[in-house]
């Protein structure tokens, strides 16, 4: 009995590896697409906070780009479910990762902007903790050695910034935001050519 369990087990396990791999090449557009967005958002509330220019419109600018993501990442959502009728699990545990990593992001950005819970150079640590936490967690799943790489650099800068919070922070959350969206990109088209998909 127990063995017939594990394997079972290790059956259900083989199979979201291997769901995962095909639905990452599908799912990727989502994540490529919110992280290339909010990168550009934050290099511009960069330049605006080093130059002194514009900074009224910096709460303008969040609103602007949450609600753009948002519409736009539904309409994308609708299209590839379109393209892609067949739900995989590991597909779902992808996609509550990034819904749940977007969502915990806003609540830290909430709880110091409006809720003036800490400081708002602060939340660059948290957004890399959390951030460093999905990566590894994908890299578990997705067997790709660039999240898993990716997460120790989150990680890594959480730690800096949590003892050396400032403006700079918010460049390396724009860099890392690119690196995190494009360098897996070339990694997951690379593993499809070799998959065949």
């Amino acid at each position: 009995m127990d063995t017939k369990h594990a394997e079972l087990e290790i059956s259900v396990i083989k199979k979201i590896m291997e769901d995962s791999r095909s639905a990452v090449y599908y799912k990727s557009s989502q994540g490529i697409f919110w992280f290339t967005l909010t990168a550009a958002a934050v290099l511009v509330n960069y330049l605006m906070v080093v130059t002194g220019t514009g900074m009224k419109y910096s709460g303008l600018i969040w609103i602007a780009v949450t609600g753009f993501g948002t519409m736009y990442s539904i309409i994308l959502a609708k299209k590839e479910n379109r393209k892609n009728k067949v739900k995989t699990f590991a597909g779902k545990i992808l996609a509550a990762i990034g819904i749940s990593v977007g969502i915990a992001n806003l609540l830290f950005a909430f709880a110091s902007v409006v809720a003036r819970a800490y400081d708002p150079f602060v939340i660059v640590s948290m957004n890399a903790m959390v951030l460093g936490l999905a990566f590894y967690v994908i890299s578990m799943i997705q067997q790709l050695k660039s999240f898993k790489i990716i997460s120790f650099v989150w990680w890594a800068g959480s730690v800096f910034f949590f003892f050396r919070p400032g403006i700079h922070s918010l460049l390396f959350l724009a860099a890392m935001l690119a690196v995190s969206a494009w360098v897996p990109w070339a990694e997951e088209r690379k593993q499809a050519a070799k998959y065949g998909n």
